[in-house]
């Protein structure tokens, strides 16, 4: 192995999956908690197969995340209302 092991660290991670219905598109989402990523959750986007760091300050930011998880443009306003309600909430750090 050609790689130093500079650190390593082991946590358990909150992971939460959801199935999202709007009027015309499906989004299956899953969101992962952890310490590591500085006060942000991990996104990812099954229908885009790509991920993206988020905390509650980038909900406006929809440029910025729209695009990478491939929410229309018609749903941006009922996802954001979505990730108020789950990058908003706390979340236990014991539990890593």
């Amino acid at each position: 192995m050609n790689f130093d092991i500079l650190s390593e660290n082991k946590e358990n991670q909150a992971i939460h999956h959801y199935c999202l219905l709007s009027q015309d598109y499906r989004y299956d989402v899953t969101i992962v908690y952890s310490a590591q990523f500085l006060g942000k959750a991990m996104v990812t986007s099954i229908q885009s197969g790509r991920m993206i760091l988020l905390c509650a300050n980038d909900i406006n930011l929809d440029q910025y995340w729209a695009p990478t998880l491939g929410i229309e443009q018609e749903d941006i306003a009922d996802f954001q209302d979505f990730l108020k309600l789950v990058l908003q909430s706390p979340f236990h750090v014991e539990e890593y």
